[in-house]
């Protein structure tokens, strides 16, 4: 009696895992549709044809080069994974019909860019970006002198009626080419006046580039292979 509970729990467990093997094939299959429909590039998957695996990793790769990060290279035709720095690269497969499986790869598909596209901004960036397009981003002046003021939301600070100081943070944007204070002074949400700052184009274009996706952390740290 005691063989056949220990058989009958143990087929269970091996019915468990292949099912948890299902929904994870399932899961990263998924992830990678979902980045691929996201990137304003095309990525084909392939094999590492040298691969001593029974079953090998799947990895990315694009036609044009990318970049991760502020320089990472990753040059057109190579595995995403591979550095420009690799010297013994892998000979990649035709492409597949599946998904990727190497996880470096499929978190490098997720937050790569064209290389001769523009920088991405920080999320810290961004949202001063969003704030700046908005119209709510302001050079003001107070008794404390003229400071640019986040007139979206108030703080404690001196001159905190006029709204959050953002003069450190606009300052570096102005510096990257991205935003721009008008040149006259124009009605303000808190109701005085004083100069607006805009996106200049480079700074659109900035914001326009998709934000690192949040489920991108929901990629698998182990991918599998099959």
């Amino acid at each position: 009696m005691l063989q056949i509970d220990q058989r009958e729990a143990l087929a269970r467990y091996e019915q468990e895992l292949v099912e948890e093997q299902r929904r994870r094939k399932e899961r990263e299959r998924e992830l990678w549709e979902r980045i691929t429909a996201a990137t304003p590039f095309d990525l084909t998957v392939r094999t590492d044809t040298h691969s001593n695996l029974d079953a090998p990793l799947r990895h990315a790769a694009a036609a044009i080069d990318l970049l991760t990060g502020a320089r990472r290279q990753h040059p057109a035709g190579r595995a995403l994974c591979e550095g420009i720095t690799h010297t013994n690269l892998m000979a990649l497969s035709e492409p597949v019909d599946a998904h990727a499986t190497c996880h470096r790869c499929v978190h490098a598909a997720a937050v790569a860019r064209p290389s001769d596209g523009p920088e991405p901004p920080t999320k810290k960036e961004r949202q001063e970006l969003e704030r700046v397009e908005a119209g709510a981003v302001f050079t003001v002046e107070h008794p404390q002198g003229r400071e640019i003021r986040d007139t979206s939301e108030q703080s404690r600070s001196p001159g905190g009626d006029y709204g959050r100081k953002v003069t450190a943070v606009m300052k570096r944007l102005h510096a990257r080419g991205w935003v721009m204070s008008d040149a006259e002074t124009t009605d303000s949400p808190w109701g005085g006046r004083g100069w607006r700052w805009n996106l200049t184009s480079l700074g659109a274009a900035a914001l326009a580039i998709p934000a690192v996706p949040r489920w991108v952390e929901a990629a698998p740290s182990a991918p599998t292979a099959a």
